[in-house]
């Protein structure tokens, strides 16, 4: 199955939002109800902010956000916010059915190089406390637990190069 992993654009847009939905309906239907899942979605995936995070993207503004596609369709995507010499990694979904196939760890180590020329030292994330599948990946991408807030684990990891 070839992947390309490239920027998003804004023809990408109504499948981030897909791929967003159907990832936390999955990952999180024991943890959350639908309702929440679905207003979750439509505050923090809404077309505009999802645009204005493409295009800061695309300005290499202060936002890395690169899609992975099968064929032209995108099947995940990393989001993380970059500042001096920290990111915090904000997202990163694959659509269900590919999951446990390396996508996530392509996607990963793509943002990497990119944090990596820009000089970020070290990349923090927020995943929930009951969600195992992100917590196993994030520790075996060298991620570690620095603390707990509220019902998130906040983990990080060092780059030295």
């Amino acid at each position: 199955m070839p992947k390309t992993i490239k920027k998003l654009t804004a023809e990408d847009v109504e499948s981030i939002i897909e791929i967003a939905r159907d990832s936390w309906k999955w990952t999180y239907k024991d943890i959350y109800n639908k309702e929440f899942i679905e207003n979750w979605i439509s505050e923090k995936y809404s077309r505009e902010k999802l645009l204005n995070d493409i295009i800061r993207s695309q300005k290499d503004d202060g936002i890395i956000f690169l899609g992975s596609f099968v064929k032209s369709i995108p099947i995940g995507f990393i989001e993380l916010k970059i500042g001096d010499y920290r990111a915090e990694l904000l997202r990163l979904y694959l659509k269900p059915e590919y999951t446990h196939r390396g996508i996530g760890e392509l996607l990963l180590l793509e943002a990497e190089k990119i944090m990596k020329k820009k000089g970020i030292v070290e990349c923090i994330l927020y995943v929930h406390k009951k969600n195992s599948i992100g917590i196993s990946f994030y520790k075996k991408n060298g991620f570690e637990v620095k603390h707990i807030d509220g019902d998130d684990l906040v983990m990080e990891k060092e780059y030295k190069y």
